[in-house]
């Protein structure tokens, strides 16, 4: 008779050994992929991890032999914890794949799950007898399950696949849970342990709708990344063109978005007697920022025939701007490079300009601000001129290179960036480009795709070897333009 008994607590001992290994392996898989899909807003994967996990868990401490292998684990004590938490996370899934249109419902199993679970870790502490609170939790466990499934035929969603499959192992459970429930009540005879048969069902389904979830939100994440990348590729096409130098002024550029798409924007125009040098930053990042700054290049084509003054295209592009960026704005920056020497600037709420002066081997700033583009219609600009000499260099740039912050929270800043202006003026102006990002790059700390803000430069240089040329410094017709952009 002892060997009958031994031998039914064995078989017992194995199967709940070999369904609580399983269950236990795949809570920790879904535990994993949540953990690698750090970005991606659905938790189920997450929810149906912790249930598995704390299912495979109970299996396994409900072993029948482990008191005797290990007699000084309250095994006790970790069987009745699991078994009072597990309705949290299993409400928690349901809520948010079946349940969505009743979160009503969710959150009041989850409320009375928990107060369930202080009952019972009360009574645990007081080391009082359980029996009423394993009556109040089978109660709860057949109300939520009736509960689970009348929401699961009546879901008020789309019936799709992943419902139906949630339909199907939800019943599993209820016809096995609803009977196992009602066994602890001594309503029905207990003839066995068959609550698992029913949970590996329901785990099944669950197995099943974060899968065919986790597939289509890759499916999904792989289509905006094609997407980014075609928007990218759009916008850089929108970046100015230029020849490696124009009678004797050469510009160069860097720009490197704080993600796929950017929010800056530069361009430059040439009316045959000059050339304007427009950058600008909308705020924000991403995509709405983005769209935005395209529209810049439209703008800024508008106002080709007062290219010359700086405040009037300023005005221009607040006009034309206006109404067309909700509760976005721009901060911009227009210099005018005039063929008799003389630089014109204004400025929307951008950072200042920075001159190079070659013959006093120092930096000026020039700042010359109006408000922002957009927000206000009636918005006045101003310019100022100054000489732009040969061996001068000119610098535009976003507040992305001097609020650039390292691990101290401590901004690259205006004064950093002038000093190392003036300490790098013997650089090639394409070096120089280049030495600049790199070093605002090396202040924060951070490579240069996971920036804070977008980051762009343009620098013009007025080469000294066009001073004895007698021709016009501007060719005198609209010139087409090539790449300004180059590899960081």
């Amino acid at each position: 008779m002892q060997i009958a008994v031994a031998s039914d607590v064995l078989r017992s001992d194995v199967f709940r050994l070999v369904v609580g290994q399983l269950i236990l392996t795949a809570g920790l898989c879904a535990l994993i992929l949540h953990w690698l899909r750090t970005r991606s807003t659905d938790r189920s994967t997450l929810y149906f991890g912790v249930v598995s996990l704390l299912y495979g868990l109970r299996l396994i401490v409900e072993l029948q032999m482990l008191p005797a292998a290990f007699p000084s684990v309250p095994w006790r004590v970790f069987d009745h914890s699991i078994t009072l938490v597990i309705g949290v996370p299993f409400a928690l899934y349901l809520g948010s794949t079946l349940a969505r249109a009743y979160p009503w419902f969710t959150k009041t199993v989850i409320v009375l799950v928990v107060l369930i679970g202080a009952l019972g870790a009360f009574t645990l502490i007081q080391q009082a007898p359980m029996e009423h609170v394993w009556y109040l939790n089978g109660l709860l466990t057949v109300v939520s399950l009736v509960g689970w499934l009348y929401i699961g035929f009546f879901p008020k969603i789309p019936i799709d696949r992943e419902v139906r499959v949630l339909r199907f192992g939800l019943l599993a459970l209820g016809l096995f849970s609803l009977f196992q429930n009602l066994s602890v009540m001594h309503v029905l005879p207990q003839l066995g342990f068959f609550e698992p048969f029913g949970m590996v069902f329901l785990l099944g389904s669950f197995f099943y709708v974060s899968a065919s979830r986790s597939l289509r939100v890759e499916t999904n994440l792989l289509a905006i990344r094609n997407e980014l990348d075609i928007a990218r590729q759009i916008q850089a096409s929108l970046l100015p063109k230029l020849d490696e130098a124009i009678a004797g002024v050469e510009i160069h550029a860097r720009y490197a978005p704080a993600g796929s798409v950017a929010g800056d924007f530069y361009d430059v125009l040439s009316d045959g007697r000059g050339m304007g040098v427009l950058i600008a930053d909308v705020s924000g990042h991403g995509v709405p920022a983005a769209l935005s700054a395209s529209m810049l290049k439209v703008a800024l084509r508008a106002q080709a025939d007062q290219i010359s003054n700086p405040a009037e295209v300023l005005s221009g592009l607040n006009r034309t701007l206006r109404g067309m960026l909700g509760s976005q704005f721009i901060t911009a920056a227009y210099a005018y490079f005039s063929a008799r020497h003389e630089l014109r600037y204004a400025g929307a709420g951008h950072p200042p300009l920075l001159v190079w002066r070659c013959a006093t081997k120092s930096v000026e700033s020039i700042e010359e601000n109006g408000l922002f583009l957009g927000p206000f219609p009636q918005a006045k600009y101003s310019a100022v001129s100054s000489p732009f000499e040969p061996g001068d260099r000119c610098l535009l740039y976003t507040d992305g290179v001097v609020e650039a912050s390292n691990r101290k929270d401590e901004e690259f800043g205006a004064p950093r960036l002038s000093e190392f202006f003036a300490s790098n003026s013997d650089l090639p102006a394409d070096l120089f480009c280049s030495a600049l990002f790199d070093q605002v790059t090396a202040w924060s700390e951070r490579k240069a795709d996971s920036q804070q803000d977008d980051i762009s430069l343009v620098l013009v240089e007025f080469q000294p070897a066009a001073v004895a040329d007698e021709q016009p410094i501007f060719v005198p017709e609209p010139i087409a333009l090539q790449d300004l952009r180059q590899p960081i």
